[in-house]
């Protein structure tokens, strides 16, 4: 993909996130340290911006950081490996369902009260948002 390393910076543009973030991964593991130029600027290659692109998206299909690093680490390693992560995945499923299940009834609870409120032909007080967000899950 690249011909030339990648600088801590580049990588987080490619990767969608923020430098830092990079910095983080490192620090807990998720990414391993990269080598460094002379200068000490950390140099990537093509292999740490697949990992962050994975890291990413794995984050937006709800899989903790913890959960993460266990299946990078568990990846290749055979029939058992497969196991453990489809124990996580049936675990992350779960934890979906019930998050669409509370995010539907907010939905209808708050397409109700919308129309509610526009009959009365003024917004919603304050408190009653509140309580609506505060009621929802």
């Amino acid at each position: 993909m690249n011909e030339k390393p990648l600088l801590v910076g580049r990588l987080a543009k490619l990767s969608g996130v923020r430098p830092d973030t990079i910095r983080f991964y490192e620090r807990i593991g998720l990414l391993p340290k990269p080598q460094r130029l002379a200068s000490g600027y950390r140099i990537y290659d093509d292999a740490a911006l697949k990992q962050v692109r994975f890291i990413r998206k794995a984050q937006s299909l709800g899989f903790s950081l913890d959960e993460i690093r266990r299946i990078i680490s568990l990846r290749g390693q055979g029939r058992e490996t497969c196991r453990c992560v489809i124990a996580m995945a049936e675990a992350t499923l779960a934890e979906t369902e019930t998050k669409l299940k509370e995010l539907r009834k907010f939905n209808e609870t708050l397409a109700t009260n919308l129309t509610r409120w526009k009959r009365k032909r003024r917004g919603p007080i304050a408190a009653e948002f509140c309580a609506l967000i505060e009621s929802a899950g």
